[in-house]
């Protein structure tokens, strides 16, 4: 097959950082990170949490617990939730940001805090241990040891690097922690690893450090180096640096403490994969560094100072150069952006069909990602793009909350209920879903791709509406009366277990009811009591409705009042719309 020539450049590189790495640390697969710049407050100080906090989802292989499942078991073709405490009782909620690499994953709470489960080998879970975990452990407080006194807090933002991990706090300082075999943790030594979280250096700072990096918005990590965007709009880097991945003019040398990206200015975030890194500037064009074809720049030579990034389908060398990019993420060895109009562009090795160009052949330059079900359309209402961490599986947020994922599928990382490969995207199916899939994963906010599995973070939101109709009006006493009750869902997300309540008046008596979906549960006929009907899952902007037939028994010119309620298992933010009443002249 022609992926031979691809597969074994990949292995080259691979074999090449190996050999600089101490054997005793048997590093895992190469594993990019990627995070975007986070809103600014007034003050200046980066903070994301500034909408509703939502579940993660995981997916894919779960050989170390990476999916957060409370076991190592088998792997999940679909989204399942990740555990809230040890038992899995509870679903891990409260979370505004996550991140995830080779075996591990991240999650930032609305408090500020940090959780991690998986592989935890090289101690980048961050509880001070390197024993790994099969669900959520907090991460402890700079140096804290085994058990940790006390925790990581005043956090914002993390990336994920194949074994080591990231977090940036609200006021502009970076901590690190996991492997650190070639200075990635910034912090000034070569100890192998640590455990907790370890401040990262200032810029150029002579060792041992006195003075640490600050002033940054954005964070990212790849297999084994490390990316922060400066306030300036500069961008320092630390590392692994065997293909010129940190971008330091020239040098290939390991960085234990971090140096700037040479000639790079208005920087807003950035991306790293295994021998390259990316970063989009606020004019909304792309710079590349490092080596191969996931540059983008049509040659994909070794080049340690920032190139630009080709138009779609230039010709090489190239006279136009990619714009309009909202953000970028980096594979192993391919690039995605996404883009302002909506669109997703990717370029590099396409093993797998990474691309998602419905082919397998290599880009040098970007090409469009292709619509679920064929090329002759594009991907389009996409918001954010994230990579596999072995750069075989690319992931796509579209405007509506749903995900599309393409390439390698062995394990279930694409989410579609299978474990076959797709050189196109296909659509991400709720949790629960066998293939075919009749329902998609909603309300998802942000997405990180680890080795082989996924995580989304979604924020399940319903919004139920119940009405209610009354005929005859005014109705004769004695004769039949018919309730038309509906309950509509207006979203986000699909709403679950949607339960219809009418405690019945005691001025009628129940004759009958009929429902265009589910089931009720019914008083004997003729007697006056609660029907209560359960409809099942209703997706945004589904509805269901029953037809509920009731003997009148009161006197002529009394008023007959009716009340119904709808709940359901999803958060509904507006609750003042799930009760509708009438009230029926009795003539």
């Amino acid at each position: 097959m022609r992926r031979t020539g691809s597969v074994a450049r990949a292995l080259t590189l691979l074999v090449a950082a190996a050999a600089l790495a101490a054997s005793a640390l048997a590093l895992p697969v190469p594993s990019p990170a990627h995070a975007d710049t986070v809103g600014a407050r007034e003050d200046g100080v980066r903070d994301i949490r500034t909408g509703p906090p939502g579940t993660p989802f995981t997916w894919g292989s779960n050989n170390k617990g990476q999916l957060g499942d409370g076991n190592t078991s088998g792997a999940g073709a679909v989204p399942g939730r990740v555990c809230g405490n040890t038992t899995c009782t509870t679903a891990l909620g409260r979370i505004v940001q996550v991140a995830a690499a080779g075996g591990h994953s991240l999650a930032v709470l609305d408090d500020g805090s940090v959780v991690a489960w998986g592989g935890n080998s090289s101690g980048q879970l961050g509880d001070g241990t390197t024993t790994d975990r099969t669900t959520p452990v907090r991460v402890c407080a700079v140096g804290e040891p085994a058990p940790c006194a006390s925790f990581l807090k005043g956090v914002v933002s993390v990336a994920v690097g194949v074994v080591h991990s990231m977090a940036l706090l609200t006021d502009g300082t970076v901590l690190s922690w996991g492997n650190n075999g070639y200075g990635q943790l910034g912090d000034g030594t070569l100890v192998s690893h640590r455990t907790s979280p370890v401040r990262v250096c200032a810029v150029y700072e002579a060792v041992p450090c006195t003075t640490y990096l600050s002033g940054i918005t954005a964070l990212a990590a790849g297999y084994q180096h490390s990316l922060a965007v400066r306030a300036d709009g500069s961008v320092a880097s630390w590392g692994l640096n065997h293909s010129g991945q940190l971008g330091d003019a020239g040098a290939q040398d390991h960085r234990r403490v971090p140096v700037l990206v040479s000639g790079l200015t208005e920087a807003v975030s950035v991306a790293g994969g295994v021998a390259h890194s990316l970063a989009v500037r606020a004019d909304g064009t792309v710079r590349a560094w490092g080596e191969g074809d996931a540059l983008g720049d049509g040659v994909g030579a070794r080049s340690s100072v920032p190139v630009k990034v080709c138009a779609v389908g230039q010709p090489v060398p190239c006279t136009s150069f990619l714009t309009g990019v909202r953000n970028v993420a980096a594979g192993g060895y391919h690039s995605l952006a996404a883009r302002t109009d909506g669109t997703a562009v990717a370029w590099g090795d396409n093993n797998w069909g990474a691309i998602g160009d419905g082919t397998v052949l290599d880009r040098k330059v970007p090409v469009q990602v292709c619509a679920p079900g064929g090329c002759v359309t594009k991907l389009t209402g996409v918001t954010q793009v994230a990579a596999g961490i072995t750069g075989a599986h690319s992931l796509a947020l579209r405007d509506d909350g749903t995900v599309r994922a393409w390439g390698v599928n062995q394990s279930g990382q694409l989410g579609d209920g299978t474990r076959t490969s797709s050189n196109i995207p296909v659509r991400v199916c709720a949790q629960g879903q066998t293939a075919p899939c009749t329902r998609l994963l909603e309300g998802v906010t942000s997405l990180a791709g680890g080795d082989t599995h996924t995580v989304a973070l979604s924020v399940q939101s319903a919004d139920l509406v119940a009405s209610i109709a009354a005929s005859p009006e005014p109705v004769a006493n004695g004769a039949t009366l018919t309730y038309t009750i509906r309950v509509h869902n207006h979203g986000p997300t699909t709403a679950e277990n949607v339960v219809l309540t009418d405690h019945l008046p005691g001025t009628v008596r129940y004759a009958s009811a009929e429902t265009t979906s589910g089931h009720c549960d019914t008083p004997p006929t003729g007697s006056t009591d609660t029907v209560t009907c359960h409809f099942g899952s209703l997706g945004r902007g589904g509805s269901a409705a029953v037809s509920l037939v009731v003997k009148v028994r009161t006197t002529a010119g009394a008023g007959l009042t009716n009340s119904v309620s709808a709940t359901s298992d999803t958060p509904d933010p507006r609750l003042t719309n799930n009760t509708a009443a009438i009230s029926t002249p009795v003539s």
